[in-house]
């Protein structure tokens, strides 16, 4: 099992109890430190040495996730390889229900469903993706149509994968390096390029955390423009599959918009309006999004002033 850290020591250990404690398989935990500023390598170092199960690697420089998890694919030696991140958990059977199900249908790659969770570990009662209930064969046409930018935030691309190692050996299967968010789609999409069958698992048993803020996350704009680049790299490897490469040509576009719209709110924070306003021309299209932030952002300005001035609430003591 993969898991990339950085800055992780606060928070990791219920990620490790939980691989550590997978019923009815063997497991061999590869961790990889992504050079961390703090003593997160000292601390994986320490889980390790409790524990044969665990192997603990530190990258020479930062290089994001992708290179982390490629590190570690690179030491694999199980049969399949399972990627879980610093701040999740499994539920204690997960691997296990996986593994048979790909077993028994040929599957080549395993997406898990998820329950999202808050930073003090409370679980949601519902999975993530509600449909479908039952195990099902996903085309490249339906994971790259539940990969849309605009699908309001259940995108595939957060289920986190099983992998048979023998598939990812066999085809030079890694994450691209260069890219800092939508590495998981774009590992699944390449596997598709080369043949892959992948299934989808309904079990609510991968748990998610939602840390305080992270729904209001935006991508940096030098992130989205690698993930533009990698858009163009991979449209050429679907370009006889039509309905594919239709969906493939929607995504790009809604993530350029994403692209420009955050370009144009960059330099509006930095009060560039003259170079917001350039971005506008260059891409119209990004203008109702653009429009949807400013609304957001004003909203969340007039939320914080209320709660400032706001009496405190009766059960509140004030000192």
């Amino acid at each position: 099992m993969v898991v990339p850290t950085w800055k992780s020591a606060g928070h990791l250990d219920a990620a490790v109890a939980s691989a550590l404690g997978q019923v009815g398989v063997s497991v061999e935990l590869l961790m990889v430190d992504d050079a961390s500023p703090d003593d997160t390598f000292a601390h994986i170092q320490g889980l390790a040495a409790g524990d044969a199960r665990i192997r603990a690697f530190r990258q020479p420089k930062n290089g994001g996730p992708g290179a982390a998890r490629n590190a570690a694919f690179d030491m694999a030696r199980g049969d399949w390889i399972a990627v879980l991140d610093a701040d999740d958990a499994m539920t204690r059977h997960r691997l296990r229900h996986m593994i048979d199900l790909a077993e028994a249908e040929g599957a080549d790659i395993v997406l898990g469903n998820l329950a999202e969770r808050d930073a003090d570990g409370h679980v949601g009662e519902s999975a993530f993706l509600a449909q479908p209930q039952i195990p099902t064969e996903w085309r490249a046409v339906d994971f790259v149509a539940g990969n849309l930018a605009a699908s309001g935030g259940r995108s595939y691309g957060y289920l986190k994968p099983l992998l048979r190692r023998s598939f990812v050996e066999a085809h030079g299967l890694r994450y691209d390096p260069r890219l800092r968010n939508g590495e998981d789609y774009h590992l699944i999409l390449s596997a598709y390029a080369h043949g892959a069958r992948v299934w989808f698992a309904p079990s609510a048993d991968y748990l998610y955390t939602r840390r305080a803020g992270s729904i209001s996350h935006r991508s940096e704009p030098d992130h989205l423009a690698a993930l533009l680049e990698a858009e163009d790299r991979v449209a050429p490897l679907f370009a006889d599959r039509e309905e594919v490469a239709g969906l493939l040509a929607q995504r790009r576009q809604a993530l350029a918009d994403m692209h420009a719209a955050e370009l144009v709110m960059q330099a509006l924070k930095s009060a560039r309006l003259g170079q917001a306003g350039r971005e506008v021309l260059r891409r119209p299209r990004a203008t109702g999004r653009v429009a949807l932030q400013l609304k957001e952002a004003v909203g969340k300005r007039i939320g914080r002033r209320t709660s400032e001035t706001a009496p405190p609430a009766k059960d509140t003591p004030v000192e």
